[in-house]
């Protein structure tokens, strides 16, 4: 990789500078959270997007994924990028002999304030499927194919007839578009 002083370089010669696929590319500066600057139908970084885009290489040399080295090299991306719920947290060994700027303490401060706020989820309750099951047999309910595989915890329900959790399914019909089943219990 070669350093280049330039003021602004565009996203095709990017995967020849890293080594990378295209694709790849477009993984980082999404990773990164870079707006790319666009003029006449074709995009380019800027200095300060092309310095992130370096640093970010030389971290996923050293055998980071794009999403841990994307958070040391712009912090302030990481949050819009990750499901809320989900925290990225560096591995054990990562943190020896590391220091952690400010920032990094402050958003470490953060998370664990917003933790300790958040009000625990209710307990999942596990029999709420034969619940439903027994509602629609009682009451010759006639689910589609994707309500009751959900219901099942199935990606695809077997054969035209099948019996599971004390209970026989029977194809019958349509529901819309898809299959209607008879809820049976046994």
């Amino acid at each position: 990789m070669t350093n280049l002083t330039v003021d602004e370089l565009p996203l095709q010669s990017l995967p020849d500078r890293y080594g990378v696929a295209r694709s790849q590319v477009f993984n980082r500066i999404k990773a990164l959270g870079i707006k790319t600057i666009k003029r006449d139908r074709k995009a380019y970084v800027n200095q300060a997007q092309l310095a992130q885009l370096d640093h970010l290489h030389d971290l996923i040399q050293q055998d980071m994924t794009i999403e841990e080295a994307a958070a040391i090299v712009n912090p302030s991306t990481r949050q819009s990028r990750e499901t809320p719920g989900q925290y990225l947290v560096p591995a054990a060994g990562a943190m020896v002999g590391q220091s952690y700027g400010t920032g990094q303490l402050e958003l470490l401060q953060a998370l664990v304030a917003t933790l300790t706020q958040q009000p625990p989820s209710p307990p999942i309750n596990p029999l709420a499927r034969f619940e439903q099951l027994q509602a629609m047999a009682d009451h010759d309910w006639r689910p589609s194919t994707r309500e009751l595989a959900d219901i099942l915890g199935l990606s695809s329900l077997p054969g035209p007839t099948f019996e599971r959790y004390g209970f026989r399914f029977t194809r019958a019909g349509k529901n819309g578009a898809q299959t209607a089943w008879k809820v049976e219990k046994l």
